[in-house]
C-alpha cells in the first residue's frame, strides 16, 4: 500500500522535518495511517489525525509524555511529543516492535498490558476533564453507524433495541454501584502497546479515550485480544493485584464485555472498503459478533443475536 501524494506534501510541510531522506508506511494498526519519517538526524513516528478525536489523543500523548510526574519516574507511558496540530501527531520512534509482533506468551503479554493499563487508571482524573469526555455508549454507536454497510441499515431496528439494552444496563449497573470513572485508554490491543530494545513497553494510540469505569477498559482488552471466556476471572485477579483498592464490579464487566465486542464488530464493519478483496475486517467483525452471541448465551443474558444481523442479509 503505498502513501498517497497529498499525504507525504502535508508531512513535508510540518516545521519539524528537515531533509527527510525517506518516508515509509507502518502497517501494525488497522485505524489512523502512521507513517515513519527519517530525516538527517533522527528518526520520528508520524500518526494522521482523526478530527472527531484529535483533541483527546494529543491531550492524552502530550501528558503521558512528561518524565518526572508522579505517573512514572523512570519512564512515561508514551513516547515524547515532537509536533502536533490539529491533522497530525509526531512522537518519537520506539526501536522495537509491538506486543502482538513479540515472541512473548499470551500470560506475559497480558502483563504487560495489565501493568500498564494501573498505571493509567491510578491518574488524577481532573487533569482530563476538560480534554477526555465521559465514555457515553448511545453516542459510541451513533458514531459508528453514521456511514454503515449497507446491510446494516436494514436491520436498524434490531441494532438499535441492542444499543438501548446495553446502554441501559450499563448505565444502571454505574449508578447502583456507584463506580467512579478513571482514564480509560478504550483500546489496549496488543498492537497499541510497543516493546522497545531494551523491553521497555509504550502505550500509543488514544483516539479511543475516555472517562469511565475500570471495567470498560477491562472489557475491551478481554474483546479485542481475544481473551478466552476461561481467562477473564484470572485476568480481574491479576488487576487487582495492581491496584488493591480495586472492587471488581462482574455484571457490570460482562456488560461491558458484550458492548466491546459489539462496537468493535460496528468498527470493522464501517471500515470495509468494498474495493478491496481483502476481507480481513469481515473477518474480525465476524469474530466480534460471534464471541457476542456466545458470551451473552453463556451467561444468560437475553439480548438479540447481532449473527442474526449477518445471515438474514
Amino acid at each position: 500500500m503505498s502513501i498517497p501524494i497529498e499525504v507525504i506534501n502535508s508531512l513535508k510541510s510540518l516545521p519539524c522535518f528537515t531533509e527527510i531522506q525517506a518516508i515509509s508506511l507502518l502497517a501494525n494498526g488497522l485505524s489512523q495511517t502512521a507513517i515513519k519519517v527519517t530525516t538527517a538526524s533522527q528518526v520520528f513516528f508520524a500518526k494522521k489525525l482523526n478530527d472527531e478525536t484529535a483533541h483527546t489523543e494529543v491531550s492524552c500523548a502530550l501528558f503521558f509524555t512528561r518524565k518526572g510526574t508522579e505517573q512514572d519516574t523512570k519512564q512515561p507511558l508514551s513516547p515524547s511529543v515532537i509536533y502536533h496540530d490539529q491533522r497530525w501527531l509526531v512522537t518519537e520512534f520506539i526501536n522495537g516492535i509491538t506486543l502482538a509482533e513479540s515472541q512473548l506468551n499470551n500470560e506475559l503479554k497480558t502483563s504487560a498490558a495489565l501493568v500498564l493499563m494501573a498505571k493509567l487508571h491510578q491518574l488524577p482524573t481532573a487533569a482530563f476533564k476538560q480534554a477526555i469526555a465521559p465514555l457515553d455508549p448511545t453516542q459510541s454507536v451513533k458514531y459508528l453507524l453514521t456511514n454503515p454497510s449497507p446491510f446494516l441499515a436494514q436491520h436498524r431496528r434490531l441494532l438499535d433495541k441492542v444499543t438501548k439494552s446495553l446502554s441501559s444496563h450499563i448505565n444502571r449497573s454505574i449508578e447502583s454501584a456507584k463506580s467512579p470513572s478513571v482514564l480509560c485508554h478504550g483500546d489496549i490491543n496488543f498492537t497499541n502497546i510497543l516493546l522497545d530494545v531494551e523491553q521497555g513497553t509504550w502505550l500509543i494510540d488514544f483516539e479511543c479515550a475516555h472517562l469511565a469505569p475500570v471495567e470498560f477498559d477491562l472489557a475491551m482488552f478481554i474483546a479485542i485480544n481475544n481473551i478466552a471466556d476461561g481467562k477473564i476471572a484470572e485476568v480481574i485477579n491479576d488487576y487487582g493485584k495492581l491496584v488493591a483498592s480495586y472492587q471488581p464490579n462482574k455484571q457490570l464487566l460482562y456488560y461491558f464485555i458484550l458492548y466491546s465486542f459489539y462496537i468493535n464488530g460496528l468498527w470493522y464493519f464501517d471500515n470495509i472498503n468494498e474495493l478491496e478483496s481483502d476481507n480481513l475486517l469481515y473477518t474480525l467483525a465476524i469474530e466480534q459478533w460471534s464471541a457476542f452471541d456466545r458470551f451473552a448465551t453463556e451467561h444468560s443474558i437475553l439480548l438479540p443475536k447481532l449473527m442474526s444481523v449477518v445471515v438474514d442479509d
